[in-house]
């Protein structure tokens, strides 16, 4: 049996000490409790498009078989976009400068990336879900249609809400997309850490206490997932 992660910093366990295989995290902890193996293709920093070429990457060159996808979708407000000049995949978010896409492309041309994110791909709500709303539906149809078992949890509480920027076009895809969903009684992982007091680190991230009590959280759903697959 298997357990493979997917998504950002936050299933990866960013910043967690001796952390370099992403194992650290719940998910890994998970796998060691129930002897299974485990990876993580997450990626911190990425958005929710990249979430979802990492499972299809994933799946089209690994068995489906006795394996649980664990996927925490992100922020809605995180933009992947394909530079051509570089074939290379980049993320924009509210936090993105364009001294951080140095290593990617030059000062004038990551100046022009920000400044389009913050002009145009940034300036709606609306926007965001829509896009983030398609790409999980086609990923949970992606996974329906190979049989591909999975536990997905989601950061961004505006996925699912209904009071703005909600015309019917999104309530149908809420309503398709929510099935499939967890949470943590009701929460999402940083509003459940906030509750449970956790320390996060100044970039919002949870640390040991957290991770461990996320173990325990879902360590019981896991098994029974895993195990229903046999």
């Amino acid at each position: 049996m298997k357990i493979v992660s997917f998504g950002d910093s936050f299933i990866y366990g960013s910043e967690l000490e001796d952390n370099t295989d992403g194992s650290r995290a719940w998910p890994g902890l998970i796998a060691n409790q129930l002897g299974c193996e485990y990876q993580t293709l997450a990626n911190p920093g990425c958005g929710n498009e990249s979430i979802a070429m990492q499972i299809m990457h994933y799946f089209s060159a690994n068995t489906t078989q006795d394996t649980l996808a664990v996927i925490n979708w992100t922020w809605t407000q995180r933009w992947d976009f394909y530079v051509k000049d570089h074939e290379t995949w980049i993320t924009l978010g509210p936090t993105c400068v364009p001294e951080k896409l140095a290593h990617l492309v030059d000062k004038i041309q990551g100046q022009r990336l920000v400044d389009f994110y913050n002009d145009y791909a940034n300036s709606s709500l609306l926007w965001n879900k829509f896009r983030t709303l398609q790409t999980v539906a086609n990923v949970q149809q992606y996974l329906n249609n190979k049989g591909i078992s999975s536990i997905q949890t989601y950061t961004d509480q505006h996925m699912f809400d209904t009071q703005w920027h909600a015309p019917d076009y999104i309530k149908e895809l809420q309503d398709i997309v929510r099935p499939a969903m967890s949470t943590w009684d009701g929460l999402t992982y940083l509003e459940w850490c906030d509750k449970q007091n956790f320390y996060k680190t100044d970039t919002l991230h949870p640390l040991e206490q957290a991770h461990e009590a996320a173990a325990n959280f879902w360590i019981e759903t896991y098994r029974q997932k895993l195990n229903a697959k046999n």
